[in-house]
């Protein structure tokens, strides 16, 4: 067996130890149900096998790029499975580890702007928070129109996906309306250039969260990103560490960052404008500047999250603190904020949330650096050392 076999087998032994941790498969069936029907191993010999993995890359033959991504999902493995033995470092080494790029603190400066900028954007009188909440609410697209919406969305932001990046004619998302989930949506991989996406019908959904979930999560998104992946790295080229994606890895990184910037890079700096017209005739209606300056302070909040995690994992505060503190700094309704801090203590997405802010960042820093480079994102195997380098 060679060693991305390998990885992709101890990919599987952790995912039996490690809920979530296997966020998409599409290898071969047998090997999945062979490792299924096994006793999970102990963790020290799932320890072991990443670090002897380690050890051969560099005589592995392989091509510098896939050593290179082997290299840093082999690390984040390594620190997964060394914390499953007991050793469990602090949360900033862990997330250094596992992702290859140290997290930091966002200065309250940044959400001061944010706030300033969102008390200009939004009518009426009286706190920012409470007119935020409120404007997500009378703003929310009605749930038995969300699926209608975003296939609205996925007409016109489809065909900017293919020019970016080559899938298939046939790739395909499907929409599905979901309850009881601590997420807002997720897109499920299902293969064969296939996603099944789950929206979240809880909470109310504001036209600037569909605009940008319709993006994020498909196009020229994370469905875009696993087609075009599968396509060109798994099915032509024959790299079989591509058949599978895990949730804690520099992969993440890359993947959030394409996610994170997908709307702009779909529809320019300032895309409500569009997303008006795309949307008209549907039951909708909302005002393009309000929703292109809303979306703007909100992405300037979003190291609010990373915040909480290092109060909560380093600072020692409680989970009442936290939830405090997303109400003051990302104007969370009570619901949202326990959400949030939940994401960010349980135990297989602790460390996930600064991939969304550090991803943002280096993906728009490594997209700007040189033409096309947003389609190699979407297309060649590269991870957080590529986006520092």
């Amino acid at each position: 067996m060679d060693l991305p076999e390998r990885y992709v087998h101890l990919c599987l032994r952790v995912g039996r130890q490690v809920d979530g941790f296997i966020d998409a498969y599409i290898g071969p069936p047998e090997w999945q149900q062979a490792i299924g029907a096994e006793e999970p191993l102990d963790p020290g010999l799932l320890h072991e096998e990443a670090q002897s993995l380690l050890d051969g890359l560099d005589d592995s033959g392989l091509e510098e790029d896939r050593r290179r991504w082997l290299r840093g999902q082999l690390e984040a493995i390594e620190c997964v499975t060394a914390g499953l033995s007991g050793d469990e470092p602090d949360w900033a080494d862990e997330v250094e580890r596992c992702f290859g790029v140290r997290p930091g603190r966002t200065e309250t400066s940044v959400f001061e702007e944010a706030h300033r900028r969102l008390d200009a954007a939004l009518p009426g009188g009286g706190p920012v928070r409470d007119r935020y909440i409120a404007w997500g609410e009378q703003n929310a697209v009605p749930r038995d129109g969300l699926v209608s919406a975003l296939e609205r969305l996925k007409e016109a932001l489809g065909p900017r996906a293919h020019a970016l990046a080559p899938m298939p004619a046939d790739e395909s998302v499907a929409y599905e309306l979901v309850t009881g989930v601590p997420w807002l949506a997720y897109n499920w991989y299902e293969g064969t250039y296939r996603s099944r996406c789950e929206v979240n019908a809880d909470l109310p959904i504001s036209i600037v969260l569909l605009a940008d979930l319709g993006a994020h999560e498909a196009y020229p998104g994370h469905h875009t990103e696993r087609a075009a992946k599968e396509a060109g790295l798994y099915r032509e080229r024959g790299r079989v560490e591509t058949s599978v994606a895990v949730i804690i890895g520099p992969e993440c990184i890359v993947s959030e960052g394409i996610a994170t910037n997908a709307l702009e890079q779909a529809l320019g700096k300032t895309p409500f404008a569009a997303i008006a017209e795309v949307l008209d005739g549907l039951d909708v209606a909302f005002d393009p500047s309000e929703a292109q300056e809303i979306h703007e302070g909100e992405t300037l909040l979003e190291g609010v999250g990373t915040n909480a995690a290092f109060m909560l994992h380093e600072d020692g505060v409680t989970t009442e603190e936290a939830e405090e503190y997303m109400r003051e700094w990302a104007l969370a309704s009570d619901e949202r904020a326990a959400r949030a801090v939940s994401f960010v203590t349980d135990p297989a997405s602790r460390t996930y949330v600064s991939t969304y802010g550090d991803g943002r960042r280096l993906v728009r820093d490594y997209a700007e650096r040189a033409p096309g480079n947003f389609t190699r994102l979407l297309t060649e195997q590269l991870s957080t050392a590529d986006l520092l380098g």
